[in-house]
């Protein structure tokens, strides 16, 4: 086994940790249950990660925090617009731990404003659109594609959907360009989200495997960003942005900028993996919509954003009352914590007609699947332009279908869905 196949192997194994973690006892379409609990009880007291062996995202410490559990799009979306009453600093509790709770969705108030306003400008809609054909299209294209073509066939999930998010973002942050560090930082930071686990058991390897892994990211993150620094050469990406830009009039030291990348290495290639993957899976279980999307390429942004609402791989988000708040009719006291079931929300027939359905000519309603508000995720428009590259590549691959020789892929997960593996056919 050479050395790619090696950090393949590894990225699946941690990959599936985390799937493994996020799934639990819940059935692996959670859509029926879903639509079954928001007809019933829209505001349901208790945690419905716990209740299905997930680790709690509300209350990740088992400290008894009380917590309720929101299904509606409409109480969702009240919430997530309400950053003042309805705080992140929960968001922490999981494996912020591993990274010194140095994590931007964990911050709240005028700490979180301030931090964001001074880190977004590399990550606004205008910059990365700027890295569509420079950087984005040429990994894709030349580094993948081009080697998979003429096999005919793959495990789109291993050989494409693990690998190409993180060595496109890893790129635009000014690392070298090193097969060993990619495996490394990649599989550290699935290691880290791979923390909560409600199995007493797999948390005695995992809790400090984190923590392990967290600080060897930093470990290795300090001396690239010190060796850039020596370099003096600041160039168009995250590490030349991060040298230069000034935070409440000073700029940020080595070890200050080493934290911060390690923080937004967390969601930088797991959650675009995951989100691809859930893609092509809903395309290829509807030929017609993926003819659709085949024939006229413009409606590629709108197959990426339907398919994320239809299957979003941040199942849920929690948050915590800053004070007595009422929802759908329900008081909430101050200190319980709300879980966010996002995926509940997108599929919600108050706000989405036929929900269920896969329908690219929807009309769109603002999107949870990256949260909503001022905590939007950040890196989003990066996600997005990688996947809409990733699949404009994927219909140039003539017959695209699933290998009848293997299972049929499932997604599964309350929260981190993603399939296992995606086996594909294509004509050469």
């Amino acid at each position: 086994m050479n050395k790619n196949e090696a950090m393949l192997d590894q990225m699946v194994a941690d990959y599936s940790l985390v799937t493994n973690g996020y799934s639990g006892k819940a059935p692996s379409n959670p859509y029926p249950m879903f639509a079954e609990m928001r007809g019933k009880c829209p505001v349901m007291h208790g945690d419905l990660l716990i209740q299905n062996n997930i680790p709690s995202m509300a209350d990740y410490m088992m400290s008894g925090r009380p917590v309720v559990t929101l299904l509606r799009y409409k109480d969702i979306h009240q919430v997530l617009m309400n950053p003042a009453d309805w705080q992140s600093y929960i968001v922490g509790d999981g494996f912020g731990a591993a990274v010194d709770n140095m994590l931007l969705t964990a911050m709240d108030g005028e700490e979180h404003d301030k931090f964001r306003a001074t880190l977004q400008k590399p990550f606004m809609r205008s910059e990365i659109r700027k890295l569509i054909d420079t950087l984005i299209r040429p990994v894709v294209v030349e580094e993948f594609i081009a080697k998979l073509r003429p096999a005919g066939k793959a495990d789109l999930l291993r050989e494409f959907a693990l690998p190409f998010p993180i060595r496109a973002m890893y790129a635009y942050f000014g690392f070298p360009h090193d097969e060993d560090l990619l495996g490394n930082l990649a599989s550290w930071a699935i290691q880290v989200v791979a923390a909560p686990q409600t199995d007493p058991e797999v948390a005695k390897i995992t809790i400090p495997q984190s923590m392990v892994a967290g600080q060897s990211m930093y470990d290795t993150l300090l001396p690239i960003v010190q060796a850039y620094r020596a370099r003096g050469e600041m160039r168009a990406d995250i590490l030349g942005y991060m040298m230069q830009v000034e935070h409440e009039g000073k700029r940020f030291t080595d070890a200050e900028i080493a934290a911060f990348i390690r923080m937004l290495l967390l969601a930088a290639g797991e959650t675009t993996t995951r989100s691809f993957a859930n893609m092509m899976v809903q395309l290829l279980e509807n030929p017609d919509v993926l003819d659709e999307v085949r024939q006229d390429r413009k409606l590629i942004p709108k197959a990426v954003m339907e398919t994320m609402r239809r299957d979003p791989t941040a199942g849920a988000v929690a948050r915590v009352a800053a004070r007595d708040m009422e929802v759908g009719g329900q008081v909430i006291p101050k200190g319980t914590a709300v879980l966010l079931s996002i995926a509940s929300a997108n599929r919600d027939p108050e706000t989405y007609e036929d929900p269920d359905r896969l329908w690219l000519k929807r009309p769109m309603r603002p999107l949870l699947s990256f949260g909503f508000g001022p905590h939007m995720c950040m890196g989003m428009h990066m996600a997005l332009a990688e996947i809409e590259v990733a699949l404009d590549a994927m219909l140039d691959l003539p017959n695209l279908r699933f290998d009848p020789a293997y299972p049929h892929p499932q997604i599964r997960g309350l929260n981190m869905r993603g399939p296992d593996a995606i086996h594909v056919l294509w004509d050469a």
